[in-house]
């Protein structure tokens, strides 16, 4: 029998990864769900070469499902990601400046890995928004009467990765009641297999630690922008339950 107090430290760090996604599994199942200020509808589909889905996640904004009559003439998203190499529990960015906001050396397991997801060279932290103000073709707009809609399509990542996402519908009309309200949270998750293959996104309503993981990544976002010349965060409201 082998004498467990020798256990090799290759072995030892294959422990703690497996208490690291034994955790991670636990907090997606086990999270109290939160209450949009409306309705998402969501649909994801792998990419038949693996590595990644395309998705499309629309949000119709109902303020009186949060008990207000707010009115929003431009509703946009932050997005947030965590991208994890399974094999050896690292995280991944594609570019160095997402590198250099991820959250790490939090006490809370849940809350490291998570970044504010933009592409290089993008000076606003809003999904799709382009350095001038305007909106790439990722992202639609929406207001209390058009539905704002965000498109991804996470490719090139390899096997045994891990991505998940938070994708949160903010209003940033200045001229509204409700500017920097947080109007719901929705979760999904792509698990890539060890031949470089993946099924259908997973996705369910955003949970309680996700909220965390949000305010998190929002605060790394804009403790880095400074030097990086980017826009930094108004203060958010949380609308949402």
């Amino acid at each position: 029998m082998k004498n467990l107090t020798t256990t090799s430290k290759p072995a030892r760090r294959n422990f703690r990864r497996g208490l690291l996604f034994v955790s991670l599994f636990i907090a997606i199942s086990c999270g109290t769900p939160t209450t949009p200020c409306g309705t998402f509808h969501f649909t994801g589909t792998a990419l038949p070469e693996g590595g990644g889905a395309g998705i499309n996640i629309d949000f119709n904004f109902g303020p009186s499902t949060c008990a207000s009559s707010c009115n929003c003439n431009t509703i946009a998203y932050v997005q947030i990601v965590r991208v994890i190499d399974r094999s050896t529990g690292a995280f991944l960015a594609p570019n160095s400046d997402q590198q250099a906001r991820i959250v790490t050396g939090t006490p809370q397991p849940t809350l490291n890995g998570w970044s504010v997801d933009r592409l290089a060279g993008r000076n606003w932290g809003y999904y799709g928004r382009n350095n001038d103000g305007t909106f790439a073709g990722t992202l639609t707009p929406g207001s209390n009467a058009s539905t704002a809609t965000l498109r991804d399509q996470p490719a090139g990542w390899g096997p045994d990765d891990w991505l998940d996402f938070v994708s949160v519908p903010v209003c940033i009309d200045n001229s509204s009641p409700c500017v920097s309200n947080l109007l719901g949270y929705w979760y999904w998750l792509i698990i890539i297999g060890a031949d470089g293959h993946n099924g259908d996104p997973f996705n369910e309503p955003g949970v309680d630690w996700n909220k965390d993981a949000f305010d998190a990544s929002v605060q790394m976002w804009n403790q880095t922008a400074p030097p990086l010349g980017k826009t930094v965060f108004p203060t958010f409201t949380r609308m949402s339950n």
